[in-house]
């Protein structure tokens, strides 16, 4: 009975022995994929980088008109202008003119049309002739002189 308990202690002691090893695999390995994923991120980022210039440098020999720096006053913050008020002359003039007369009559009448137009919904239109386009293609096979 001693000795089961021995064996059993002892093989407790091993199983234990072989779980931290296994968890400081996973450490050193979690710590390497950190690594590896960073260096990832940084050689990715320096390519883009790498990218952006290449493009810049091809498109300022494309359009070099446009590579140049923009007018500052495209820049230049927006601003309210003051308007002057109009002055007294226009005021009196536009008081002394007299309103416009009320439209005619005639105008108010409704205008017949020489034609009445009657409108042709799809659904009353005449079927158009379908044509089978594949009727109309050729293969090199099917070419008779």
């Amino acid at each position: 009975m001693i000795a089961r308990a021995e064996d059993a202690e002892k093989l407790n002691r091993k199983l234990h022995v072989d779980l931290t090893t296994a968890q400081a695999r996973v450490a050193a390995l979690e710590s390497r994929e950190v690594i590896a994923v960073e260096a990832l991120k940084q050689a990715k980022d320096e390519h883009i980088q790498k990218l952006m210039e290449a493009y810049l440098a091809m498109d300022k020999q494309e359009h070099p008109e446009s590579s140049q720096d923009p007018p500052p006053e495209l820049f230049e913050p927006l601003t309210m202008k003051k308007i002057p008020a109009p002055s007294l002359e226009v005021k009196e003039e536009a008081a002394s003119t007299p309103p416009a007369p009320p439209p005619s009559e005639e105008l108010q009448e409704p205008v017949q049309l020489e034609e009445e137009f009657d409108p042709v919904l799809p659904s009353q239109s005449p079927p158009e002739e379908v044509i089978n386009i594949s009727s109309l293609l050729t293969h090199p096979g099917d070419v008779s002189d």
